[in-house]
């Protein structure tokens, strides 16, 4: 494979800088936006960045019978709306940099799950170890918040981990599904997680009143950034660089979602939440990066 280009440079820095505001972005939006209508309105917003996206490509979408609108129907549902929604719970309850921590292990439970239902990612020794250091960090950033009992903070904290999870799920789906051009899946996908997560916030509450801007502008910034543009710039660099290149932006999110909630959000996580970032970090590396091969003498 060639040499990254300055391009891709640019792209892979720009994933770790809007995936790692997402999660202050997301805190200041909950504070007055209810987290159901965070989602949707997030979501919504997405599809109309999308649709001028394609619009602007000149593409379009395949047919309703296409087989590709039933896998991200699901990718919608377990990928989008639901995640979205318990991050967005979670960010009511726990600084933004514990939120991205619990996000930054998703590739633990992306190579447990393609260990099982994916063909040729079966978990070698050392993928194994990593995910086995993985779960260890997980459990120094819970188990302190356990000890009181199923707190609120306990409980925000399981669903921040299980959005993680489902994005787990929602990798592997995404490996079996029909291939679209990355901007087609990506609208696809936003346009289900849009139709779930409105369902959902009605149910759960009334449209909220006009929020200050500084939650309009927070939840427009999700819509845009880490759901609608990020995504064609993660397919992107999963094309031309392949998954290892990429996880350099799962591992620093992370780092910058800990430094922008520090700074501008005046947070101060415990030394525990380091630890467990720097072991979930350390196993992500093990489970995800591929040795380089020997060149021949």
């Amino acid at each position: 494979m060639t040499r990254p280009k300055p391009i891709d440079w640019l792209v892979l820095a720009a994933l770790v800088v809007t995936w790692g505001s997402a999660f202050a972005a997301l805190k200041i939006a909950v504070a007055h936006i209810p987290p159901f209508w965070n989602t949707a309105l997030r979501l919504w917003i997405a599809v109309a960045t999308l649709a001028i996206v394609l619009a602007i490509q000149r593409q379009g979408l395949p047919g309703w019978r296409d087989r590709a609108w039933r896998f991200y129907a699901f990718n919608g549902l377990v990928g989008m709306a639901v995640p979205f929604a318990l991050f967005a719970l979670a960010a009511e309850r726990l600084p933004s940099a514990i939120n991205a921590i619990c996000n930054g292990a998703s590739p633990i439970f992306t190579a447990l799950l393609a260990h099982a239902f994916v063909s040729g990612e079966q978990l070698t020794a050392r993928k194994a170890g990593g995910v086995a250091l993985g779960f260890v960090g997980l459990l120094v950033l819970v188990g302190p918040r356990l000890t009181g009992g199923l707190s609120l903070e306990a409980l925000a904290l399981i669903g921040a981990l299980a959005g993680a999870a489902l994005y787990g799920v929602s990798n592997v789906v995404t490996k079996r599904a029909p291939p679209v051009p990355s901007s087609v899946g990506a609208l696809m996908m936003c346009a289900w997680g849009a139709v779930f997560a409105t369902i959902a916030a009605v149910f759960t509450g009334p449209f909220p009143a006009w929020p200050p801007m500084s939650s309009v502008l927070a939840v427009s910034a999700q819509g845009v950034f880490p759901t609608a543009l990020a995504t064609i710039g993660y397919v992107y660099l999963i094309q031309r660089r392949g998954p290892l290149f990429l996880s350099m932006a799962i591992y620093l999110a992370p780092l910058w979602a800990t430094a922008v909630g520090v700074i501008f959000l005046a947070e101060r996580p415990s030394w525990t939440a380091f630890v467990a970032l720097a072991l979930i970090l350390s196993g992500v590396a093990l489970a995800t990066l591929e040795p380089r091969e020997k060149l021949p003498a």
